[in-house]
């Protein structure tokens, strides 16, 4: 992807933002009575974290629910013996992601036969390097439609998939 510098700072508090949810449902998870726990009890939590902790704030409300639902889904792994418990992710160790649930928000053009654009909320418009065919326009339908995207960070700057 092709980030101003802004940008870069924006999607970095965004995935900064999404560790520390995860962080802070984990806490909620393990420290509330199992008979308190709900998904509904984390989302109005998550809802109000939002609400009254700015930094938080930057996360899209999408992503903040993309964040529980994968929580919820490790628990359910763990529960079903596949998989150990979610555990604490630390900020070296966790690769930078950023989830970006409603495939509708994404808005995807292709500007030239090597670039697109995509608009990531909260971001603006970003130009990203178009590398396969994607059903998009006149070549989308009911069956063959982007549902969802990823933001990830590496060694070589922010992808999307």
């Amino acid at each position: 992807m092709a980030l101003t510098p802004v940008q870069v700072r924006l999607v970095d508090a965004q995935a900064h933002a999404a560790r520390a949810t995860w962080n802070l449902l984990h806490d909620f998870w393990t420290m509330t009575p199992k008979c308190r726990r709900s998904l509904k009890a984390a989302d109005e939590a998550i809802r109000q974290a939002r609400k009254e902790i700015d930094w938080l704030g930057v996360l899209p409300a999408q992503a903040a629910q993309a964040v529980l639902k994968a929580y919820h889904q490790a628990w359910k792994n763990c529960w079903e013996g596949r998989a150990g418990e979610p555990n604490f992710k630390a900020r070296l160790r966790t690769v930078m992601s950023v989830d970006i649930p409603q495939g509708r928000d994404l808005q995807i053009t292709r500007v030239h036969r090597r670039w697109g654009m995509v608009s990531i909320p909260k971001a603006g418009r970003i130009r990203f390097r178009w590398t396969k065919d994607l059903p998009v326009g006149k070549h989308a339908d009911k069956d063959n439609r982007i549902t969802g995207a990823r933001l990830v960070k590496d060694a070589l700057g922010w992808h999307i998939a």
